[in-house]
């Protein structure tokens, strides 16, 4: 089948369902991508996933997308011939979204965001003094 609509699954299993899927769809409506960065996208990014975000070129999201080529396909929101695009694009994709994860392993990473915060914090304030 196409579409699988499970029950709730136990929170461990959220790994492997996500790694599942063949595209993730994060859906913005126009002038909402700015507002929030969707929670599920740090996931989705986490184990590699495709996925299709409708987000305007302008806004943090959109932006997001044109400085990592090939995390997401990013098509224009409120648009069913742009998201259709859009899926279509994502299923010509590597099963593995290598840059996607690199980038959650970059930049989402507990001890990755930790290291560079201390490096900022404590490292970058002795050079300044010197």
């Amino acid at each position: 089948p196409n579409v699988v609509f499970a029950t709730l699954q136990p929170y461990e299993d959220l790994p492997a369902l996500l790694a599942s899927a063949t595209v993730h769809l994060v859906v913005q409506k126009r002038g909402a991508a700015d507002a929030v960065l969707p929670s599920k996208l740090t996931n989705i990014l986490a184990v590699g996933g495709n996925a299709v975000i409708t987000a305007e070129a302008d806004t943090t999201l959109g932006q997001l997308c044109l400085d990592h080529p090939g995390l997401a396909v990013c098509v224009e929101p409120e648009s069913v011939d742009a998201l259709y695009e859009g899926i279509t694009q994502a299923l010509a994709m590597p099963t593995m979204n290598a840059v996607a994860r690199s980038y959650a392993e970059t930049y989402l990473d507990k001890v990755a965001i930790l290291q560079r915060f201390l490096v900022h914090t404590l490292c970058e304030p002795l050079m300044v003094d010197r």
